[in-house]
């Protein structure tokens, strides 16, 4: 049944994608046949029928692209190639009516070929091309009847002229756009990054910036340009100014950059200015300066291109923690030296400028906690959630990729015992090497984080040539940046989460404090997860034998016996008991017991189909039960259990021991059904083996 369902979905798709190259098939053959030159001109009506039925078949095709270009999915290229050759097909239609390839609107074709080259994808472009020179050979010879092939050896060469002129053109000029784009985003970000660094909003962000972090910084340094413009050019307005501008320190300290300004200089000079002049004075010595009676063409201030014609200048040193971070200025044109009262003023700018990038730092600083303690919340109900390892372990992976971006992530679990690691789940780059991976105690940065319960390495920065995450074999060679982080229960190290990245300076001081919180709460979801499936095992399974327990085995019963009724299949049910067992546990002990039933119980598991299902249904009564299985069939395993329980050979204090087993077999629905009379019957089958003298197999 389902080989039937897929094959008729399998169809189905075809016959969807296949329509609209058929009916282009069906026009080109019409256009082969001539129906649409001038010679036919008495089917005008059949013309018209043709034309309308091309147009339909074209719009509908065309809405069907736009719909799965809107979607996620997105148009398959071949769908530019279907359209390409259903407009190629209708415009040697029209050539056609118009008086063939040598009539006046055979332009056309080279117009269309240009249009398609140009906008078709990947492999359609060249595809539409060679059907446009082949279409147009099968209606030169075989429509028109020519024979002479230099016409048509010219038409196919300013064909594939102006194709690949289109072709290549087009998409050289798509890839430089795209490549323009880039370059000024990226521009965009480094110009905000380097305001973060000057206003010391943050840390620099790095190349794996968050989008969210990102906007917030660019949205910060938008404001903060915005408040320091408003303050300075009330500024220069108050006191007259001529310029009145901002620079702050670089980070290496050794130059000024231009944060904002507002002046009515066209000569202002871009930057950076190193430490010299008197802008240079103030920033390297902290303390102001007021100059006067500047003579015309003073070239100690930096910030203009050529030597200024300011008379007065004033600069005041912006500090921060005893360090000097900025310089402000301010200058004039005339004869208006600067006073104690403007020295006043621009000490109070100078307040405000700081309370400015002081109330933006500290707003940058609760924004990026805000998100961080969300997405800790966030994970925290997830992992509170999730009751399985699978579910867990995507919480936690999905939590720490909004933490810190990363293109390797592993779940390892460590065995205290056996002193082993286990790959749990890798993901990303390199994961298929790592997932699955078990190895002993070592000096990798997994073994050691467990052995200290602490994360490493130090800073989050990786030496592929000096440190290892796991083995030296499987070692994540791309990567720049590593941290593995312990998973800690109740002071024991269950296991590690090991992220990394291929760019450095991904898992920054904040981003390490972040992850050490995700991974506490793993860890005990992990353990709770653990629990949960220990409990799960304890109320479905016997406890010595690892088979189903009696209830989860007359649940599965029922299940089963249902779904044989529903489709028609045979059931069978195979009840085996070992033969004198009261006397081997008056004889050897009950400890002896119980090894004889746990060996039973690893003998059928051992012997079962994959689908069949073992029970201890009580004492030393087992049942397996195996679908689409007839009387016979049953029969034949039941004798190969009663073989192999027969030769096995058990060990006790009191000497070697043997024992043999009996069997009942009875089938659903030759012999019962429902699951109550089929457990009966096979049961009675039980009995009849036992009275008949034991160490046999009998069916119902």
């Amino acid at each position: 049944m389902t080989t039937l369902v897929n094959a008729a979905l399998t169809v189905r798709r075809g016959a969807r994608w296949g329509a609209g190259f058929l009916a282009t098939a069906a026009f080109a053959v019409l256009v082969l046949l001539g129906v649409f030159s001038q010679e036919l001109s008495a089917l005008r009506v059949s013309h018209t029928l043709v034309i309308g039925a091309w147009v339909a078949v074209l719009s509908f095709r065309a809405s069907r692209r736009h719909a799965l270009v809107k979607s996620r999915s997105g148009a398959p290229i071949a769908m530019d190639l279907e359209l390409g050759l259903l407009l190629l097909v209708g415009a040697h239609a029209a050539v056609q009516v118009g008086g063939g390839l040598s009539g006046e609107l055979y332009p056309l074709v080279y117009v269309l070929i240009a249009f398609l080259a140009s906008f078709a994808r990947g492999f359609a472009g060249p595809a539409l091309i060679a059907a446009a020179v082949g279409l147009e050979a099968a209606i030169y010879f075989v429509t028109e009847e020519q024979s002479e092939p230099r016409p048509l050896l010219l038409h196919a060469a300013f064909i594939i002229f102006f194709g690949l002129l289109n072709l290549l053109f087009t998409r050289a000029e798509i890839a430089r756009v795209r490549e323009r784009g880039k370059q000024a985003l990226d521009l965009e970000k480094e110009k905000v990054k380097d305001d973060t660094r000057l206003f010391r909003l943050v840390a620099a962000p790095s190349s794996s910036a968050r989008t969210d972090d990102e906007r917030l910084l660019r949205a910060s340094v938008e404001e903060v340009h915005h408040q320091l413009y408003h303050v300075l050019s009330l500024v220069q307005r108050s006191l007259d100014l001529h310029t009145c501008v901002l620079m702050m320190r670089e980070d290496d300290g050794d130059a000024l950059q231009i944060v904002e300004l507002a002046t009515d200089s066209d000569d202002i000079a871009d930057g950076p200015f190193g430490l010299s002049g008197a802008v240079g004075a103030i920033a390297q010595r902290g303390v102001a300066m007021n100059l006067k009676n500047l003579k015309p063409g003073y070239g100690g201030l930096c910030f203009y291109r050529s030597p200024a014609r300011v008379s007065a200048f004033l600069g005041i040193p912006i500090t921060k923690d005893g360090e000097v971070t900025g310089v402000l200025c301010a200058d004039r044109i005339g004869d208006r030296p600067f006073t104690a009262r403007d020295e006043q003023v621009l000490e109070l700018v100078r307040g405000q400028v700081a309370r400015a990038l002081e109330n933006e730092r500290v707003f940058v600083q609760l924004e990026k906690s805000k998100r961080e303690q969300s997405i800790l919340h966030q994970a925290s109900k997830s992992l509170g959630s999730a009751l399985d390892e699978a579910a867990v372990i995507d919480a936690g992976l999905m939590a720490a990729a909004e933490i810190a971006p990363y293109d390797f992530a592993a779940i390892t679990f460590y065995d205290a015992e056996t002193r082993k690691h286990h790959v749990k789940r890798a993901v990303g780059t390199s994961a298929q090497k790592v997932d699955g991976l078990i190895f002993r105690d070592n000096t990798s940065l997994t073994a050691m984080a467990v052995k200290n319960r602490h994360y490493l390495p130090y800073r989050g920065d990786f030496d592929p040539a000096q440190q290892t995450v796991f083995t030296k074999r499987t070692n994540l060679k791309s990567m720049r940046s590593v941290l593995v982080l312990p998973l800690i229960v109740r002071e024991d190290a269950i296991g590690t989460l090991a992220l990394a990245a291929e760019r450095g300076g991904v898992f920054t001081e904040s981003a390490r404090a972040t992850l050490s919180v995700l991974v506490n709460q793993l860890a005990v979801s992990l353990a709770n997860a653990a629990a949960v499936k220990r409990l799960e095992e304890m109320a479905t399974t016997d406890g010595l034998t690892g088979c189903l327990n009696k209830r989860q085995f007359l649940i599965e019963l029922d299940q089963k016996l249902r779904s044989a009724e529903r489709f028609g299949r045979k059931l069978s049910l195979i009840v085996t008991d070992i033969d004198h067992f009261k006397s081997v546990n008056d004889t050897y002990g009950h400890a002896t017991g119980d090894v004889v039933i746990k060996e039973l119980g690893a003998i059928l598991t051992r012997m079962k189909r994959e689908t069949d299902i073992v029970a201890r249904f009580g004492g030393e009564e087992f049942c397996i039960l195996c679908e689409e299985t007839d009387t016979e069939g049953a029969v034949l395993l039941a004798e190969r259990v009663r073989e192999e329980v027969k030769g096995t050979i058990f060990q006790s204090e009191l000497g070697e021991l043997s024992v043999t087993a009996s069997l009942g077999v009875a089938t659903f629905p030759d012999h019962a059904s429902a699951s109550t009379v089929l457990f009966e019957e096979s049961d009675k089958a039980l009995y009849a083996a036992k009275h008949g003298g034991r160490d046999q197999v009998c069916a119902a």
